[in-house]
């Protein structure tokens, strides 16, 4: 997001200068996000009832229109300081300290001030009332705005169908409680509601709430044992802790210290087998990034079209025959987005209090490749 901001000899960032506009404050209010001459400045004393707490907490709460990570962001960047010095998102706040940032606004819209303008994107709803709203997404459409993706959002399309949704959670991403990656389709609820966002937030945290997915995945997890799973068996699951690549910063990675990453489950079941391709139910107990996609490539099933995770020449990598298997191994070879489908979720109501579940249809792209598969290994090549 650029270099923190610039500084004079005496190590003070260099203040907005006078312009025909006016002048800076000689004080900005507590918490409030003042814009002048293209820089958003912020400032926060951090008081007793905050004492221990971590910076990028203390500071999103006190700018409700940045989401956390926004703010851990604007720390790790050196575009926030604790009394005029760099710190990181984690540092534990002390009474009596000052937080401050000059942030230039277009780093400011970078990561999320302010609510994204309402845009006319067709949705394709499968439930909606006054407190949720259910929608099957698309692959390819990303869930809110972010470096690259500042219009065309589920987030853009939320807004011009609901306009109330602006009100419900964190003005950058108003309405969203969970996430599906970009090129993932399937089912997701969003609130409509500050009280729907507040309690389903509250279920995804307790872990209440159920998600199966369907996944066209290399392999067959019944039939090898990468990681601990039964032969003999057609379920199984992949327990491996989850952190963030150590190198490639935008991929997760699994690893096996204990003290490093988080824990994570998926639990898979084998529901149709097309030669060394199977369509796999799952289910996952937490939430992690990239969770599925990381879990069935370490245990040697990545997803079918995964350019992240998966193979680089799948065929290949499957053992496929160029002459025997050329018609499989050329439709594995042009996959165009990873075969990850949400299929279905299960929750409680924010309002009624009733268990309800949705369920997504498996979409045409993941239909016709499972329709040719199935076809080509009921009879020879």
């Amino acid at each position: 997001m650029g270099n923190p901001p610039r500084s004079d000899s005496s190590g003070k960032p260099f203040e907005a200068r006078d312009n025909s506009i006016g002048k800076k404050p000689d004080k900005t209010a507590p918490g409030e996000i003042l814009v002048f001459e293209d820089t958003v400045f912020v400032d926060v004393p951090a008081g007793d009832e905050e004492a221990g707490m971590r910076l990028d907490q203390v500071l999103s709460g006190h700018m409700p229109s940045f989401s956390r990570n926004a703010v851990a962001r604007l720390i790790r960047d050196g575009r926030i300081l604790v009394d005029n010095r760099p710190a990181k998102p984690g540092h534990r706040v002390r009474p009596g300290e000052r937080i401050t940032g000059h942030i230039p606004a277009r780093s400011a819209e970078d990561v999320g001030i302010g609510p994204p303008e309402p845009e006319a994107i067709a949705l394709d709803i499968l439930y909606e009332d006054d407190s949720i709203i259910v929608i099957n997404k698309a692959a390819g459409l990303v869930i809110h705005p972010a470096p690259g993706h500042s219009a065309g959002t589920l987030v853009h399309g939320l807004r011009h169908h609901a306009p109330e949704i602006e009100h419900a959670g964190p003005s950058d991403r108003p309405g969203i409680v969970h996430r599906l990656d970009r090129d993932t389709s399937g089912v997701l609820v969003a609130a409509k509601t500050e009280s729907a966002h507040r309690i389903l937030s509250k279920q995804f945290k307790s872990r209440q709430i159920q998600k199966s997915y369907l996944a066209l995945a290399f392999g067959d997890p019944a039939g090898r044992d990468p990681a601990g799973i039964d032969s003999a068996a057609r379920t199984g699951r992949i327990t491996y802790r989850i952190e963030r690549h150590r190198t490639h910063r935008k991929k997760m990675a699994v690893t096996e210290d204990p003290k490093s990453g988080r824990d994570a489950e998926t639990a898979w079941e084998v529901v149709e087998r097309y030669g060394k391709i199977c369509l796999l139910r799952l289910a996952i107990k937490t939430g992690r990034t990239h969770q599925i996609r990381v879990h069935l490539s370490a245990a040697g099933h990545p997803v079918v079209g995964d350019s992240v995770y998966g193979y680089r020449n799948p065929a290949r990598a499957t053992g496929l025959d160029p002459k025997a298997d050329h018609k499989t191994a050329s439709l594995i070879n042009n996959v165009g987005r990873q075969m990850l489908h949400a299929a279905s979720i299960t929750f409680v109501h924010p309002e009624t209090g009733k268990q309800m579940t949705c369920e997504a249809p498996l979409p045409d792209d993941m239909q016709t490749l499972r329709r040719a598969l199935n076809a080509l290994h009921s009879r020879p090549e």
